[in-house]
């Protein structure tokens, strides 16, 4: 066990490898076992939020393009080839007759047509049928079908979306505008096929196993909700011969402090949650070149606050300013991220070249305190305690706790930190109810689009009940405009709006700790954070016995 964990108390450690031995003792070791540390919410595509979820989606489910994890290009996924007509407008893609669904059956282009219309029915809740938009009359179909008396008149609605099979082997797409990065949205969890007969036959169980069918490199075995889940090679995946690994099994822990342990004592391979207590040693460990295991790169994301602004006195664009420019992030960074991340004074992080914004939400505590009392709060007088709401995944805890005292010292504001599980977390937050809340966006493509088309009104994934015409107007523009440097210009302008009105505040733009058994192949830095688990292998000479791998990195 390596020094930097001398820091976890000996009960500790007991209970952990009390967990470890449970872990171990049932059946032979698969060729991979990793975390995230969280469970996954959901393995419906049309439903997925999480990055987590995201990353067992593309193991489990292949879309009509899949995103390289070596440079994040667009190459064939079940879809062979494609044609793009000189417009931009109308994407044909001709699926693979090979590609089989893990039951067998042939994957058909009326798959992906029922997958999409499911994600743009309203009664699916998805909360990101909006990146479906962009396919011409989705956004009018699912506006009219929440209206809709029944299925006969959304049928009807359906003909007007430009979505059709043109056999079992040929998918048109008929876009409302040209859309430079739809062979990117189209590798996303919202895109994903989905077996209509698995889920009229299974209803909410359809993800579960022996339910879930898939047509990835791998299908699901076993699904035990805060345990474990269990993948193994789908022999029907049109490239199965390319799948190095037979099994792989997914871990859940509380604690990322267990998770640690775990792959420290060679129970586990590849974690992609590091306690922010040891990013430094191992940070100072890999630059020494004593850990060979470790990998920290830059993501396309920022972790930010969210302000609910339907409630008292955060419905006042001043009061959240003031709680966003008293913030010294260099600090919350040092003292509870400590990931050698760098402070974030805009919401889109960097990753795109061409994309230059002016904007910044700057700290200013001078100006945070005037904003206060002109909006009635002279130091927090007269300002009731407020709740920041957080997960129970570290270091939100210690991050919100660093923002309480900075607030309490900077502005006189007292606030309480309420904690709660995951799922109910991400329940609230989407009810809004909450005050303030810690919140986290990893970019879905290599565009700053992305960032900023999920605070439009009305948004899936808005969450703050925060709304702004111009804004709209700005990111719709944007949407319409052929010229490239124009397009990023308005939604630079419309990030200028986001910042001055400030319904979120960012803290700073992501890193990601990952420890990666040494010779593991295939796991590589990459701005979405991705893993193709297809992709990962053994050396030849890797040998797996009864008792796995053991030893530490």
């Amino acid at each position: 066990m390596r020094s930097f964990l001398v820091a976890l108390a000996l009960p500790a450690v007991v209970a952990i490898s009390l967990i470890l031995l449970v872990f171990g003792a049932e059946g032979p070791r698969a060729d991979l076992v990793w975390t995230a540390v969280a469970e996954v919410a959901t393995l419906d595509p049309a439903r997925m939020t999480a990055v987590q979820d995201g990353r067992v989606a593309a193991a489990l489910f292949e879309g009509l393009t899949v995103l390289d994890t070596r440079d994040l290009a667009p190459r064939p996924g079940v879809a062979e080839r494609w044609d793009v007509s000189e417009d931009g407008k109308r994407y044909v893609f001709h699926l693979r007759p090979d590609a089989r669904w893990s039951d067998g059956r042939a994957v058909t282009a009326d798959d992906f047509v029922y997958a999409w219309r499911r994600a743009l029915d309203p009664a699916t809740a998805a909360e990101y049928a909006y990146m479906l938009y962009p396919i011409r009359g989705a956004k009018a179909y699912y506006q009219a079908a929440a209206r809709a008396a029944d299925d006969e008149a959304k049928a009807t609605l359906w003909r007007s979306v430009g979505v059709r099979a043109q056999g079992p082997h040929v998918l048109v797409v008929d876009l409302e505008r040209p859309t430079a990065y739809f062979l990117n949205l189209v590798a996303f969890s919202t895109y994903l096929p989905v077996r209509r007969d698995a889920v009229e036959a299974h209803g909410e169980r359809w993800t579960f196993p022996p339910n879930l069918i898939s047509n990835g490199p791998y299908r699901l075995t076993e699904w035990r909700f805060q345990w474990r889940m269990r993948w193994e090679k789908n022999p029907y995946y049109w490239n199965a011969g390319a799948v190095a690994l037979e099994r792989i099994e997914v871990r859940v822990y509380k604690d990322p402090n267990t998770a640690l342990v775990a792959y420290e004592t060679g129970e586990m391979d590849l974690t992609t949650s590091v306690p922010a207590l040891v990013y430094a040693p191992l940070l100072k460990a890999a630059k020494a070149g004593k850990r060979e295991d470790v990998l920290c790169a830059e993501n396309f994301g920022t972790y930010f606050y969210r302000f609910n602004c339907t409630r008292g006195a955060l419905a006042d664009a001043r009061v959240r300013r003031a709680l966003a420019m008293a913030l010294d992030r260099r600090q919350i960074i040092d003292r509870a991220a400590r990931g050698d991340q760098k402070a974030a004074t805009r919401f889109v992080a960097p990753g795109c070249e061409a994309y230059a914004s002016e904007a910044h939400l700057e700290e200013d505590v001078a100006e945070a305190q005037r904003l206060l009392a002109e909006a009635g709060f002279p130091r927090g007088k007269g300002l009731p305690e407020m709740v920041i709401l957080v997960n129970d995944q570290p270091p939100h805890r210690l991050v919100a706790e660093v923002i309480q005292e900075q607030w309490r010292e900077r502005l006189g504001i007292r606030t309480r930190i309420e904690q709660v599980e995951w799922k109910v977390f991400l329940d609230r937050v989407h009810a809004l109810d909450y005050q303030i809340a810690r919140a986290g966006w990893f970019g879905d493509y290599v565009d700053p689009n992305t960032f900023l088309d999920m605070f439009v009104t009305g948004g899936g994934n808005n969450d703050t009940g925060w709304s702004s015409a111009a804004y709209d107007a700005l990111v719709t523009k944007a949407a319409d405009e052929p010229d490239a440097a124009k397009r990023l210009g308005r939604l630079a302008q419309a990030e200028a709006i986001l910042l001055a009105e400030a319904p979120i505040v960012p803290i700073y733009f992501y890193t990601t700790m990952t420890l990666v058994r040494p010779g593991l192949e295939g796991v590589g830095p990459n701005l979405l954070n991705r893993i193709d688990f297809a992709r990962l292998r053994w050396p030849a000479r890797h040998s797996f016995g009864e008792g796995g791998r053991r030893g530490g990195a």
